[in-house]
Order: C-alpha cells, then structure tokens, then sequence
C-alpha cells in the first residue's frame, strides 16, 4: 500500500508535484519582478511555464522559466511599460476623486474602477498570448480585447476568482492572519492566481494553436517511432522501416566472405609455388631445407644419407 501511495502516477504525488511547481514558479517571478520594469517578462514566463503543467509537459521548470524570460524579454518589457502607464494614470484620477462630492466624483470613480477591471483581464489575456504566439504589441493587444469579449464567462469568472482571493487577503485584521497571509502570497500568491487564469485561458489558446502543434508529443525536442508500427500508409513496407530496400550489412558481409575465400586461396597456392623453388634447389646440387610440418624419422633419414655420402666423396 505505501509503494503504491508514493507512486509517481498516484493523485497524491500528483498534486504534491504541482504545488511544488508552483512554489517555485512563484518565487521565480517574484525574484525576476524585484526590478519592476521585468514584471512583463516574468509574467510572460510564468504564464508560459503553466501552459506547459497545464498541458502535462515533462521538464526542467527553472529551464523554461528562464528560456521564456529571455525570449520574451524585449517585446514583454515593452507591453509592461505600456499598462503600468496606465495604471499609473488610473491611480492619480483615483487619486483625484477619492473624496470629491457629488455626481461628478461618482462618476469619475466609477470609470476609474472598470478601468482596472479592464487593465487587469486586458493585461491577463495579452501576457498569455505573449507567451504563447509571436506577434507585434499591436496586434497583442488588439487580439486580448478581442479574446476578453468573445469569451465573456471565462473573462467574469476570471476576474472574480482573482477579486475574491484579494479582497479576501485585504479584509483581514488580524496580524497572525495577515503575516499567515503575506507567507502564502510569498510562497504561492501569484502563481496560484496564474493556475487558476490558465484553467480558463487555456481552451481558449488551444483554439488559436495550429492542428500539428495540438497532437501530444514527448517533447519540444524529441520525436520517438514505434519499430513494429505500420508504415505501409507512407509508401514504406515492413522490410524498409529500417532501411530502404538494400541491407546495408550486406556489402560487408559480400566483403568478408571475399576475404576469407581470397585468404584461402593464398594458402593453397604456397605449396604449389613452394614446389617449383625446392626442385630448382635440388637441381643445383644443394640440400634443401627441411619442411616444418615433416616427421622426425625423415629428418633421420636425410641426415644419415648425408654422413652415407662423405666417404664416397673422399675416397
């Protein structure tokens, strides 16, 4: 029972591994956000990296994290600039007419606050698509308006989700609570909020994704074919899934086989040259060498013959 509760496929592993991801993701935006001005970039990052948890990707989290980041870095910056000018204008008329009476101060707040509520799903749609599709700013922009009005329920649930989880965190009084919380939006805050925005986005986006980029592959970088799978639909039969037509082992073999025969011939025709040499030895009158493979009585035998013929050579 316990090797089957931490087993990596368990729904208990599963979900300690996306909190994990998004413990780490959270603390990478915030540490690449402290300049401000890379908010964008980060956010492009963050967003890019939950599509990929969201679309069940294994990899290094840190790795596309920062491939992101880098990638994105220009265009992402500039977009950011871009909404926190805004955001700077919607504040200082805020400002302006937090206290002002009457009709006028009403209205002016009113307009101040559906401001916000468009920077916010404008900003949300626009970094997804950052992170997802390369495109001018223009077009980023034009394309998160569009998206944010087709897809109304999932903009309103996305904008409420996010309004309910700060209000909540911003109606605290207590101080125990209120560390507790600053903690968890330390730990998780945004890229919980992340999490929750891609569960909705996400339908969205795939929509926007060409055909062969929605079929699930192992990896950006790996392509893996099954040996026995059937590959006669693409002109090829069972014996060219791994070669085309020929046998590429057998020239080599051809080659070894020749070889070998070639060896053998050389070693019959020895004897048959070594012949003609040991009867032109004989021939003129000198001893020939005795053979390596000859027996010990033979070698005896020509030696006597020898020491026979000194004395008839003397007397």
């Amino acid at each position: 029972m316990l090797r089957g509760l931490f087993h990596v496929d368990n729904p208990v592993m599963r979900f300690l591994s996306r909190v994990a991801d998004v413990l780490i993701l959270n603390l990478l935006f915030l540490i690449c956000s402290i300049p401000v001005f890379t908010i964008g970039a980060s956010l492009t990052a963050m967003y890019y990296c939950l599509f990929k948890i969201k679309e069940e990707e294994e990899g290094y989290l840190v790795k596309k994290f920062f491939h992101s980041f880098r990638q994105n870095f220009k265009q992402a910056t500039l977009m950011w600039l871009i909404m926190l000018a805004v955001a700077v204008v919607l504040f200082l008329e805020f400002l302006m007419y937090r206290e002002s009476p009457g009709t006028t101060g009403f209205v002016v707040r009113a307009i101040v606050l559906v401001g916000w509520i468009f920077w916010y799903l404008i900003g949300t749609y626009a970094f997804a698509l950052q992170s997802k599709f390369y495109n001018s700013i223009k077009n980023t922009f034009s394309n998160a308006i569009l998206l944010m009005f087709a897809n109304g329920p999932r903009s309103v649930a996305i904008l409420g989700l996010t309004a309910a989880i700060v209000c909540f965190s911003l109606m605290q009084k207590s101080t125990i609570v209120i560390w507790n919380l600053i903690l968890l939006w330390i730990l998780f805050g945004f890229a919980a909020i992340g999490t929750i925005n891609v569960q909705f986005l996400y339908p969205v986006i795939r929509k926007l994704l060409p055909e062969e980029e929605k079929e699930e592959t192992p990896s950006d970088y790996a392509f893996s074919v099954n040996e026995g799978a059937d590959l006669s639909a693409l002109g090829y039969s069972p014996a060219q899934n791994r070669t085309d037509g020929a046998n590429p082992a057998e020239p080599e073999q051809d080659g070894t086989a020749q070889a070998e025969s070639g060896q053998a011939g050389t070693v019959q025709s020895e004897p048959d040259q070594a012949a003609p040499d040991q009867a032109d030895i004989a021939q003129a009158g000198s001893e020939p060498a005795a053979p390596e493979q000859a027996g010990t009585a033979q070698a005896e035998s020509e030696q006597a013959g020898m020491v026979q013929s000194e004395p008839d050579q003397a007397g």
